[in-house]
Parts: C-alpha cells; sequence; structure tokens
C-alpha cells in the first residue's frame, strides 16, 4: 500500500516531534514511521524503514547530529535528510552541507514551511540559503583541479545527469531523459562523484554551476 513520502522524526524534545508529526500528518499524504530523541537511533531506524525524509534536529550535541548525517549517507541514497535548526545555529550551514543533509528549515518556521520543504527534500531537490551556496561555491574553486580538467572525466550522458540534478529534477525525471531507470541514475550520480571527488549533493550542483554545464539550459 502506497504510504505517500515516508519521514523519520529526531529531535530531543518529545514536544518538537509531537507539533512535527502532527503537521505532516494533517496533509494525509506524509507518514511519520519512526521518531526519537537520538541520533544514532535516528540512524538505526532509517537504515530499517528506509524513510522518504530523515528530519533531525540540530542543537546541543551537533557533532553527533553531523556523524548521524554522515552515516546515513554512507548508507547510500534513498533517504535525504532534512536538518531542522534553531536561528542563532545558521553558522552551522557548512558543516550540515559537507556532512550531506539535503535541506536545512529553522524551527521558528510555521508548519507550511515545514511540509513544503519535506516534499522538495522527498524529492531530492534542494534550495539551501543563498550563504550556504556561497560557501559550498568557495570550497569547489579551492578543491583540487580545475573544473575544466574534472569535466573531462565524465562522458556525455554523465554530464547530462548532473546538469540535470543540478535543475533540481528528481532521479524517475532525470531517468525519462536520459533512458535509464531511477536506480541506475542514482548509481551514475554516485559514480560521477567519485570521479569529482565531491562528497555531497550540494557541492556537485556547485560544481555544475562553475563548469558551466547550467548554461543553455532549459
Amino acid at each position: 500500500m502506497d504510504t505517500g513520502t515516508t519521514v523519520v522524526l529526531a529531535d530531543p524534545h518529545a514536544m518538537v516531534r509531537d507539533g512535527l508529526r502532527l503537521a505532516l500528518e494533517a496533509t494525509g499524504r506524509m507518514t511519520v514511521v519512526g521518531e526519537t530523541g537520538c541520533t544514532e537511533e535516528a540512524v538505526r531506524i532509517s537504515s530499517r524503514a528506509k524513510p522518504d525524509v530523515l528530519a533531525i534536529g540540530f542543537r546541543g550535541h551537533r557533532g553527533r547530529a553531523l556523524r548521524a548525517i554522515r552515516k546515513l549517507r554512507a548508507l547510500g541514497p534513498g533517504t535525504n535528510v532534512l536538518v531542522l535548526t534553531e536561528p542563532e545555529q545558521q553558522e552551522s550551514l557548512d558543516g550540515i552541507i559537507e556532512a550531506g543533509a539535503t535541506e536545512c528549515i529553522g524551527k521558528n518556521r510555521r508548519a507550511a514551511d515545514l511540509v513544503m520543504v519535506v516534499d522538495l527534500v522527498a524529492a531530492g531537490r534542494m534550495c539551501f540559503p543563498q550563504r550556504a551556496s556561497r560557501l559550498v561555491q568557495r570550497r569547489i574553486v579551492t578543491n583540487g583541479s580545475g573544473a575544466e580538467a574534472r569535466l573531462a572525466r565524465l562522458n556525455e550522458k554523465e554530464r547530462r545527469i548532473v546538469a540535470l540534478t543540478a535543475r533540481g529534477f528528481t532521479s524517475k525525471e532525470i531517468g525519462r531523459q536520459v533512458f535509464m531507470t531511477p536506480k541506475s541514475v542514482d548509481n551514475a550520480r554516485g559514480r560521477v562523484r567519485a570521479k569529482l571527488e565531491l562528497k555531497t549533493r550540494a557541492e556537485l550542483v556547485a560544481f555544475a554551476d562553475k563548469a558551466g554545464l547550467l548554461e543553455g539550459e532549459a
């Protein structure tokens, strides 16, 4: 049975989790399939339940949250990570991106904003604030060889996948355009990141922009 978008909630405060669950399940198309106040347990639940989105609170022991994100990313594609931050934690965006999160949202935002962002994250789309984008761009500029030399490592189909990913298309949508299954697109994207020595999806998007892959794209 199709349960729509599945979500695991991880936040140390039960009241926060209760509010998030109510907001998400009120849509009728999102289901919370697990919740915990422990980041390590969040990884275990997510590896078992394989939700579309893991929404993880980022406060206090932020190192634990970052380690949890990295562990989840190491398990392979499938679950996208949404980080819930306190307003004063915006300076931590660089670490969040590098750890492999797909998106972040402040806990002071409205419930409607949360639902919108979960929809984007479930689809693998990124909409990090401009400041985060600049941080990623700066790391790409200083990371190893130039964009043109690294771009030469990719074949034409891989370049197309990078460009479409940066445009925000899902694996399913990309697959239709390059005649591959969504799983094959995910695998190809992983190989591309390895070739380009990029750790996260955010870095892949920034690379596509710097390498000129978005020029002339519809």
